[in-house]
């Protein structure tokens, strides 16, 4: 016993080690998990988790050996923890005879002889004592084997084994057994011939996953498998699905071959450092033409819901791509929960989890990716985004981890960037105000061993690239070896493949190559310049395979050597507007001591060109075709037609048609000098001048409101950019926009198939959208060009009245039509409706043309619905009746529109879907899970509990119930719903205090609010706890001059006292719950105009409270309510988060009196 510890009896010299808590919590929980799983992959622990584990206990058992414990009777204490890590490690066997030598290493120990002999005696008896069975007649490797399921080096030669016997004709379990009894997977074998159940159990999970990758083969790893049978071991899944992931079922030689690229499918969160965004990657997919028109119209239409926003974006092909649209970023404005992406086009929908609120961080490695899932990090540099307050602490050694910069989050207030130097340090943990530092939660582990780097040298080659998008390199690629997990020399194996695109086979190029890496790691060159005397030529897909099967890979471009340089018209850095469309440009093109040809040999892009295709080619036969596409000027300005879009060719437009709240926005190749935009008269004579302003890294803005002033008052002028140009040191300008009080042209007809404009401005280089009016929800068509007899798509011909919006077209980028036409839209008539789309909305079209009575009511219509109807007292109409025959699913419809969220709680109450129950029925069919609304889902989950209220022997279905809507809603709203009483009522309030400051001067304002809520909402939490709730009511304070307009003039206030009359006369404990915010303002002149705010919570309370009793038939239909029902939906307009919060309040406290009323 060393000095440093406590007192006889205990192993541990340290025991002010912060990890021994973390290693005593680790032990009992697992301990726990193995009495019920002896088997260990039946655990389910991840290999992430037993990274961690193996992480962290290595430290552990390290530092008390340093201060002097015993190792073998530390064994003694940890048996639990000790076999998760040498399971862990024999999933990764490399050589039987120094597997312990190596385990001691990957710990950070350098083994004894007397240790590894000892352990090897202990194994048996720690596994036993750990929970876990031990088989007879096996060694203590073995056994440690046999619990890691299928090691991973012998993963790729069971699936190759397996695609053999497919080959044969014999796919069995029997005949795979036999098969691997003697085949040269020794670890298997072994478990094969000694374990048969087990390892039958395992060969037929892992048939399942490969017979369910063939049936689904380009989407199998976003389906969910969870139905596969039998269920493959988390621990054994993750190998299978890694190694087919790369190389699919049939794929030979899967040891050394690189396999497939495989795309991205999933939606995830990325990070923009360039632009300071997080933001929400949609994936490539699969284009449809359906209901569209033709090929050229082929895209992926998305629903993305933030917050309870959803808002609609496209994506198409990009340029040479024959399937699949391209991925579009789309910055997620503010800290958020998660959000909810459904892909209209393919009818998949995910969910994205985003903020944490008992974690509150997202990491990102170098290149973007998100690792917020994963508690053990492989990467020397992090970037991670937390609240500004936190502090970043290595919990190992209590020290704060290494921040190399900061920066912030655009739109996520109260929110950083940090980018963290990782490479020294062991664990990673966000400590907030008020915590400490403790091994004990949300601890991750931080081992950069467990990872090669690929590094890019130099820069790639600009404004070249491939044909599959790939910048193009003139350097090898490197990859950077960290230390041995073995502390001894490794051997990996690099293969180098043809890159023919995502999804496509690779064909190697070269057999595998040997590398030497040596124990402390190093660099090697992938393309080796020594290798050959011809210059590296090529598209590559990369794989470096290690002993214990880790597989790296990397796709690049190469040519060796290769110089450029991109020569504008005017000297120019970047290409301008010009007429005729941008100037031109050359690329020239050299090469170094290897020679190569180039062809053709002027590579040049004509101003009506986006770009120019070239090959270089190499005496030996390599070729690579690339394209050459010069950086252009971009910009975006606010108009009032349509919503800004990035454009790079010359803008047409009215006067009158820039947006006085928006912005200019421009982009160029990197930093621009004095840049600024001008307005000329007719005369050429500048009237105004504006100087922009950094606003990212790559973009500089200015409002305009000054702009669209003084272009208001003249019958034509032009916007000027002007700047001093980084590349000619010049001063440079250009014309951006054009403005002429003259319409592009003034009517439009339809005449045998074909638009027939009258005045058409042709020299404007025009373009359309075209939207059928039966069918507002539809994606407009777009017209490329239009001429004055421009015939129609096919779909639009006697599709009833269309809608045309002309527009300044941009041939060098894609330009998608808004949601909605502008002001400037010119409407034809024709006969019909749009029959061109799906068979409800096609009915639904039908009924705004007049041609049917009455509209569909399907699930598919109601958000429809919600969207576009209410213009007139028809529409109306039949609306309530559809909501009043099948309200859950009206709200449900309301979650799915487009109805921004801040505007819902209104439309619910106007509409007086408010009033209905939304309780599940029992014959009711399953329904999906919906995370678009957060409001509206906790809604949907009390009508749960309503409907499971109201059946007999349904108290293990409400517990259920209730631990969901505790995850959803937060803890608070289930004691509401057990008690009957809503304890936020009390603290989120309106006060005399309250009312006192709203009559100090904006200065002290400011500070008493900031004093009390700054970091009130940095975390989003669960909407119905203290903080959410207080944060809500105390909206109205923001809101008081806009609350004290419509409180007086709706005449709201008298409705809800006459409502609270008749609450106490019904049932006291509810009038008591309306009561508490009313008793908060006790010595408050209520009767003062300037304090009518201080009673929206009264007001907002007491109409909730009428509408849910009324629902669940507490009380009867009041004339009162549907009186005051408009002026209730304008508060909910002004403070939409009281409202709601409301609303679920009462539903939660209604609820509960019917339980109790029987």
């Amino acid at each position: 016993m060393s000095e440093h510890g406590t007192g006889a009896g205990t192993p541990f010299a340290d025991m002010t080690d912060s990890l021994l808590g973390w290693a005593s919590q680790g032990e009992l929980r697992l301990a726990e998990t193995f009495a019920q799983h002896p088997y260990f992959p039946e655990a389910g622990l991840s290999s992430d988790e037993m990274e961690r584990y193996d992480r962290l206990f290595g430290l552990f058992l390290s530092r008390q050996v340093t201060a002097g414990a015993d190792l073998p009777s530390l064994w003694e204490v940890t048996p639990v923890m000790t076999s998760v890590t040498l399971i862990f490690r024999a999933s990764r066997l490399v050589d039987r005879a120094e597997f312990y030598t190596e385990y001691f290493a990957g710990l950070g120990l350098s083994a004894t002889e007397d240790w590894v002999a000892a352990l090897d005696r202990e194994v048996p008896g720690l596994l036993a004592r750990a929970g876990l069975e031990t088989p007879e007649g096996l060694g203590s490797v073995d056994l440690l084997c046999y619990h890691a399921g299928v090691i991973y080096r012998e993963v790729a030669g069971l699936l190759e084994l397996l695609d053999q016997l497919d080959e044969r004709g014999n796919p069995g379990e029997q005949e795979a057994l036999i098969a691997l009894e003697s085949s040269d997977l020794p670890a298997t074998a072994l478990i094969a011939t000694r374990a048969p159940e087990r390892m039958g159990h395992l060969v037929r999970g892992v048939q399942a996953v490969r017979a369910f990758s063939t049936q689904h083969p380009t989407s199998w790893l976003d389906r969910d498998r969870s139905h596969l049978e039998p269920a493959l071991p988390r621990l054994v899944d993750e190998a299978v699905v890694a190694e087919l992931r790369e190389r699919p079922v049939g794929t030979p030689e899967r040891a050394t071959a690189v396999g497939v690229a495989p795309r991205e499918i999933r939606p995830r969160l990325v990070l923009d450092t360039q632009r300071g965004r997080v933001c929400l990657r949609l994936p490539e997919q699969r284009v449809s033409t359906q209901y569209v028109g033709d090929g050229v119209h082929a895209e992926v239409s998305w629903r993305v819901s933030v917050a309870g926003t959803t808002r609609i974006f496209r994506t198409a092909r990009p340029w040479g791509e024959p399937t699949y649209a391209e991925s579009l970023d789309v910055a997620v404005e503010n800290q958020v929960r998660e959000a909810t992406v459904l892909d209209t086009t393919n009818g998949i929908t995910w969910v994205v989890p985003v903020v944490d609120a008992e974690d509150p961080v997202l990491i990102f490695a170098a290149n973007g990716q998100n690792l917020t899932d994963k508690v053990s990090l492989h990467h020397s540099e992090l970037f991670v985004v937390v609240p500004d307050d936190a502090q970043l602490v290595d919990a190992v050694s209590g020290q704060p981890v290494p921040v190399l910069g900061t920066q912030s989050i655009q739109g996520w207030s109260g929110w950083e960037c940090r980018r963290v130097e990782a490479a020294s340090i062991a664990s990673l943990q966000v400590v907030r105000v008020g915590q400490s530092p403790s091994a004990m939660s949300h601890l991750r582990s931080v081992d950069p061993r467990q990872r090669v780097r690929f590094v890019h040298p130099v820069e790639p080659v600009a404004d070249v690239r491939t044909l599959n998008r790939l910048p193009v390199h003139a350097e090898s690629l490197v990859a950077d070896f960290p230390a041995t997990l073995s502390g001894r020399e490794e051997i990996w194996y690099l293969s180098i493949s043809a890159y023919s695109g995502v999804g496509e086979t690779a064909e190697e190029i070269a057999e595998p190559e040997p590398l030497e890496v040596p124990a402390e790691g190093g660099a090697f060159q992938i393309f080796d310049p020594e290798a050959y005397d011809a210059p590296w030529v090529g598209e590559y897909l990369v794989r470096l395979r290690g002993p214990r099967n880790e597989s790296f890979r990397h796709r690049y471009a190469i040519v060796e050597g290769m110089v450029c340089e991109t020569t504008m018209e005017g000297g120019h850095s970047v290409r301008i507007p010009a007429q005729g469309g941008l100037s031109p440009a050359v690329l020239a093109v050299g090469h170094g001591e290897k020679d190569f040809s180039v062809s053709p040999r002027r590579i040049a892009v004509a101003p009506h060109e986006a770009g120019a295709d070239f090959v270089v080619s190499t005496d030996e036969g390599d070729s690579l075709p690339l394209r050459f596409s010069p950086p252009a000027l971009s910009f975006e300005l606010g108009m009032t037609t349509y919503q800004p879009m990035w454009r790079t060719s010359r803008l047409y437009l009215g006067t009158r048609h820039i947006d006085p709240a928006g912005r200019i926005r421009v982009r160029a190749t990197g930093e621009l000098e004095r840049p600024r935009v001008s307005v000329r008269n007719q005369h050429g004579s500048p009237v105004r001048t504006v100087a922009l302003t950094r606003e990212d890294a790559v973009t500089y803005s200015a409002p305009v409101d000054a702009i669209a002033q003084s272009v208001a008052v003249m019958p034509e002028g032009r916007l000027e950019f002007e700047w001093t140009d980084p590349g000619s040191n010049n001063r440079v300008s250009v014309t951006l926009a054009v403005m002429s009080s003259t319409p592009h042209a003034t009517e439009v007809s339809v005449a045998d198939g074909a638009l027939r404009f009258a005045d058409l401005m042709e020299s404007r280089n025009l373009a359309a959208w075209v939207w059928p009016a039966t069918a507002p929800w539809s994606v407009a068509r777009h017209i490329r060009h239009v001429t004055e007899v421009t015939p129609l798509p096919e779909s639009l011909i006697d599709a009833g009245d269309l809608v045309v919006q002309l527009y300044a077209g941009d041939p060098f980028g894609t330009l998608r039509a808004p949601q909605h036409p502008g002001e400037t839209a010119l409407r034809v008539e024709q006969p019909g409706y749009l029959a061109d789309q799906p068979e409800e909305l096609a009915r639904l079209s039908a009924f705004l043309s007049g041609e049917e009575e009455t509209p569909p009511a399907s699930a598919q219509v109601l958000p429809v619905i919600w969207d576009h109807f209410g213009s007139t007292t028809r529409e109306r109409d039949v609306t309530h009746t559809i909501f009043e025959e099948s309200p859950r699913a009206a709200l449900r419809g309301l979650s799915d529109s487009l109805v921004p969220a801040h505007l819902q709680p209104g439309r619910m109450i106007v509409t007086g879907l408010v009033n209905h129950s939304f309780n599940l029925t029992e014959e009711a069919p399953v329904e999906r899970e919906d995370h678009r609304s957060p409001w509206i889902t906790i809604m949907m989950q009390l009508g749960e509990v309503g409907g499971a209220l109201g059946r007999p022997e349904s108290t293990k279905e409400l517990k259920a119930l209730l631990a969901q809507l505790k995850k959803t809603a937060g803890p608070a709203l289930v004691n509401t719903l057990l008690t009957g009483r809503d304890s936020t009522l009390d603290s989120a309030c309106i006060d005399a205090s309250t009312v006192r400051i709203a009559h100090m001067d904006s200065a002290q304002q400011e500070q008493l609010m900031s004093m009390f809520f700054a970091n009130a909402d940095i975390v989003p939490g669960p909407i119905m706890e203290d903080g959410p709730r207080l944060m809500a009511v105390f909206e109205t304070f923001r809101k008081r001059e806009e609350l004290n307009r419509l409180l007086t003039s709706e005449g709201l206030v008298k409705p809800a006292v006459s409502l609270l009359r008749a609450l106490r006369n019904t049932h006291r404990a509810l009038y008591s719950a309306a009561r508490v915010r009313f008793d908060k303002l006790d010595g408050v002149n209520t009767e003062d105009k300037d304090n009518a705010w201080a009673l929206a919570p009264v007001v907002s309370l007491v109409f909730a409270l009428a509408a849910r009793m009324h629902a669940h038939g507490l009380i009867g239909k009041s004339k009162t309510l549907d009186a005051a029902a408009q002026g209730w939906s304008q508060l909910a307009d002004v403070v939409p988060d009281l409202v709601t919060g409301d609303v679920i309040s009462a539903e939660a406290m209604a609820l509960a009196a019917s339980a109790a009323k029987g």
